[in-house]
């Protein structure tokens, strides 16, 4: 490599490092926690998030309450009313979370214990504290917006193209000449006497080894908030790699032939579930104004998202009708290489596993900027 390009790409490295390395830190610890948000919140909030099966329920949740009772208990109560979407527990001991959004204002949550209908209690997830019910959501509101509504996120996003410029030219940076003796160098870390070429060998090679994964992050999560930014520098890539189709949905089915029947919430979760048998259903969005359409999300087995799942049923209520779905199960082209993004940024792609490697590396920005540091410190 020329000494006056290496030169440039070392102080690109640093002038890059200093100003960033406090919210490069931030992201990386916040996003390690976020690895384990529900496992977390759920320890940290039991009497909020968790519920006692009763003795008599049998498998398949046969005991619980209809949601169409749950929903209509809410509503009655005017200290809630009409929820915008229910989210419904996996695990038996797990409570049902109506959600209400009101415009731009901080999301509330209200937990019920789905076998009784009690309400356990309630949270705002956009409210910022360091409360046991807050402190998931602070940390999720850190990670993706610094606490700043947009003007964090466009930060959150300047961080991840300063990631992606810091672990290209950090590889760059590390590229050895290709002889045995420094290629091993480059690769292992050693005392060897000299406690500045540890930290020089203990920089280089961890970098290495972490610039993929930090790639990794910066490209998904610039994605998350800035989409065309990614999809215009990939497109190009990605329509050579795969086929360019989409996300198979069904076409939208009219109902003006259709006869109202006005179903309940019950009705509607079991003509989702017609569409997908072996899903479970994780969530249910109510309509708004004069939208009469719920929308069903499940999960499928072999679905790359977790959690509710990435497959989704429309319903006309006052129908009965099935206006569309939507099956990741059959993604191809742009569609399935964008869907691996989430998956891939969170770790749940690689399972427990995944999730312990990312969350180490997501520690990784505290070792840099202190080993960073003191390299620079020793060569001014």
């Amino acid at each position: 490599m020329p000494a006056f390009q290496y030169q440039l790409l070392r102080r690109i490295h640093l002038w890059l490092a200093l100003p960033f390395a406090f919210f490069l830190i931030i992201q990386g610890l916040s996003g390690a926690v976020i690895m384990w948000k529900y496992e977390l919140d759920a320890m940290l909030n039991p009497d909020l998030l968790r519920v006692v099966v009763p003795r008599s329920d049998m498998p398949g949740n046969r005991n619980r309450l209809p949601l169409s009772l749950l929903l209509t208990h809410l509503e009655q109560d005017k200290k809630y009313g009409e929820p915008s979407m229910l989210e419904l527990p996996i695990h038996d001991d797990e409570v049902v979370i109506a959600w209400y959004r009101s415009g731009k204002s901080p999301t509330r949550q209200v937990m019920l214990n789905p076998y009784s209908g009690e309400v356990l209690g309630e949270r705002i997830s956009g409210q910022i504290g360091l409360s046991r019910a807050l402190f998931i959501p602070t940390v999720l509101s850190l990670h993706r917006q610094l606490l700043s509504g947009n003007n964090g996120k466009l930060m959150v996003t300047f961080n991840g193209v300063v990631l992606a410029i810091m672990a290209l030219s950090g590889i760059y940076l590390w590229w050895p000449v290709w002889r045995k003796k420094a290629v091993w160098q480059a690769l292992t870390v050693s005392y060897q006497g000299s406690w500045k070429r540890f930290n020089y060998r203990l920089h280089r090679a961890t970098g290495f080894y972490a610039a993929p994964v930090f790639l990794m992050f910066a490209i998904t999560g610039v994605y998350f908030n800035q989409p065309e930014w990614i999809s215009t520098v990939a497109s190009p890539f990605v329509a050579v790699l795969v086929k360019n189709t989409h996300i198979t949905t069904s076409a939208p089915i009219t109902n003006e032939n259709a006869a109202a029947v006005q179903l309940n919430l019950d009705q509607i979760i079991a003509l989702a579930k017609q569409q997908f048998p072996l899903a479970y259903v994780g969530r249910i969005s109510l309509p708004r104004g004069s939208d009469s359409n719920y929308e069903v999300r499940l999960h499928q087995p072999g679905e790359l998202r977790k959690g509710s799942g990435a497959t989704k049923v429309s319903i006309d209520a006052d129908h009965g009708v099935v206006v569309n779905t939507r099956d990741p199960l059959k993604t191809q082209g742009e569609a399935l290489f964008y869907s691996y993004f989430f998956p891939l940024h969170n770790g749940e792609l690689f399972g427990t596993i995944g999730k312990i490697i990312l969350s180490i590396v997501g520690l990784l920005p505290i070792l840099f900027a202190v080993s960073g540091t003191l390299i620079w410190l020793r060569r001014r």
